[in-house]
C-alpha cells in the first residue's frame, strides 16, 4: 500500500493522485469510509472534490494514489426518476439524526468507446454525512435501479448553455 498523503504544517495534507495530480486538502475535510468501499476494504480515507461541471465530483483515495472515482449527483442527472429513502439504520451509520448533512452520489463508469453513454451505479449510491465526515456505499438491490444506468454526462452543461 502506498500512502498518498504528504503532510503540511498548516492543517493541509498534500494528497497525491495519479489521476488529478497533487491536491492540497484540509485534514478536517477528509472523509472516512470505516469499512472501506466494496472491493477496496483498506481504502478508508478519502477526499470529495467538486469537478468544474455542476453535479460532478471526484472521490480520491488518500490511501491509494491510483484510486479515484468520478461521481454524479443522481438527483440532477436522473431528476424524473431517482429517489432514495434512507433508513434509520443508514442515518445512524452516518452519525446523523436527519437528512440535513447528507448527500447521495453515484459512481460513474466512463464508456469504453467515444459516442457511447456513461453509466451511473444507482443501485449502490455513496452516502455522505458532510458534518461528521462519515460515508459508506449503500447496496440497494430492491429499489429497481441498475448498477449501469445510462446517462449523458454533458446534459447539464448543454442545458446551461441553451438556457
Amino acid at each position: 500500500m502506498s500512502d498518498s498523503l504528504g503532510r503540511l504544517d498548516s492543517g493541509l495534507v498534500n494528497l497525491s493522485s495519479e489521476v488529478l495530480g497533487t491536491l492540497p486538502v484540509l485534514r478536517g475535510d477528509l472523509l472516512e469510509f470505516p469499512a472501506g468501499v466494496p472491493g477496496f476494504p483498506a481504502a478508508r480515507t478519502w477526499a470529495l472534490l467538486p469537478a468544474p461541471r455542476e453535479g460532478v465530483y471526484w472521490l480520491q483515495s488518500a490511501d491509494y494514489s491510483a484510486l479515484a472515482f468520478l461521481l454524479v449527483d443522481p438527483f440532477l442527472y436522473f431528476p424524473e426518476r431517482y429517489q432514495v429513502e434512507l433508513s434509520n439504520a443508514e442515518l445512524a451509520r452516518l452519525g446523523s439524526p436527519g437528512l440535513q448533512d447528507i448527500i447521495v452520489l453515484a459512481i460513474v463508469t466512463m464508456p469504453p468507446h467515444r459516442g457511447e453513454s456513461c453509466t451511473a451505479n444507482l443501485q449502490a449510491p455513496l452516502l455522505f454525512n458532510l458534518r461528521e465526515r462519515q460515508a459508506f456505499q449503500s447496496i440497494r438491490t430492491d429499489d429497481g435501479y441498475s448498477v449501469r444506468e445510462a446517462f449523458d454526462l454533458d446534459l447539464l452543461a448543454s442545458t446551461a448553455v441553451a438556457g
